[in-house]
């Protein structure tokens, strides 16, 4: 199931077998499977791809709280 639509509360099958943190040719950072993750397509390609560029994971979940654990409305 992917990863991202599970923080939002929906069922989605996944597809792409994704790099946590980018490994930009650490061979460690590629093989280690603590840093990988169940993505579906359309996060892969688009929310991922966010994330990476701005460094935020944008999305709520059902309630509309965000769902990026560094948004100011998740610190306690």
């Amino acid at each position: 199931m992917c990863e991202f639509c599970a923080k939002r509360r929906r069922v989605q099958p996944a597809q792409v077998v994704d790099h946590i943190k980018a490994h930009r040719g650490d061979e460690r950072l590629f093989h280690d499977p603590a840093n990988l993750q169940s993505l579906c397509k359309p996060c892969h390609d688009s929310v991922k791809q966010q994330m990476e560029k701005s460094g935020i994971e944008r999305g709520c979940d059902e309630n509309g709280i965000p769902v990026d654990a560094a948004h100011h409305w998740r610190q306690a």
